[in-house]
């Protein structure tokens, strides 16, 4: 009996996985068995039109230690490079995604992290942020140096902030001079004077959002408007 064409491309987007486990001493193998013919996976080389696979926090961390022979300790942005014309100086701008809202990729020659089926940012996994930092900073590198596309790259400064937050990353912090007056009541020096160069405070130059703001006005150009959580809910759909 001959199925029809839904029934064909229902059954191609339908994913059969099988967990089976096998239990050898006192290790446990996970075994991951997938049939699906429209999953980019890594092995897959052209990976249009097909969908990452999605992983939790914890396969992606056993398998950063896996590719350790791979890439012998450099970053994973190390070996890639992007298609275009021309110098890399006069390169174009970054792609906006990789990955379109509905999981599936719109590009062959996908991001280092978006062609990675395993990789994602998350501030419970510093190893993989700590590969984008400037070297001695907890400043992200540039964009074109990365190789992220724009909506990674963007995910990769919450994730750091997000990092911080929780503690899971180390980062330095700026001098602060405390009023000891407040603690200690047999206390009378008043607290010296703040660090600054040539008359010229950093806090003046890079104002912290997490401090102070101004009252009424919405938190824009940061890390903290996540616009791309409620773009599915409020965008418009032009069709």
């Amino acid at each position: 009996m001959r199925l029809s064409t839904a029934h064909r491309i229902w059954v191609n987007i339908i994913s059969i996985v099988g967990r089976v486990e096998v239990e050898r001493g006192r290790e446990i193998l996970t075994v991951r068995v997938c049939f699906q013919a429209g999953w980019a996976f890594n092995h897959v080389e052209k990976k249009r039109g097909l969908y990452k696979p999605r992983h939790t926090i914890d396969e992606q961390i056993a398998y950063m230690r896996t590719f350790q022979d791979a890439y012998k300790g450099l970053p994973i942005y190390r070996w890639y490079k992007r298609n275009f014309k021309g110098q890399s100086t006069l390169q174009p701008p970054p792609r906006l995604f990789c990955i379109d809202r509905y999981g599936r990729f719109n590009v062959n020659n996908a991001c280092p992290v978006c062609r990675d089926e395993y990789l994602f940012f998350d501030y419970r996994n510093p190893a993989l942020i700590e590969q984008f930092l400037s070297d001695g900073t907890h400043q992200p590198i540039e964009i074109l140096k990365s190789g992220l596309c724009r909506e990674q790259y963007a995910m990769l400064k919450a994730q750091l902030l997000a990092a911080k937050e929780h503690g899971t990353i180390t980062f330095g912090i700026d001098f602060r001079n405390f009023d000891f007056r407040e603690w200690y009541k047999d206390w009378t020096e008043p607290p010296m004077p703040h660090v600054e160069r040539a008359g010229i405070r950093l806090q003046d130059i890079h104002p912290d959002p997490l401090v102070s703001f101004p009252v009424f006005k919405r938190d824009y150009n940061n890390d903290w408007d996540q616009w791309w959580l409620r773009h599915d809910k409020f965008a418009r759909k032009a069709k």
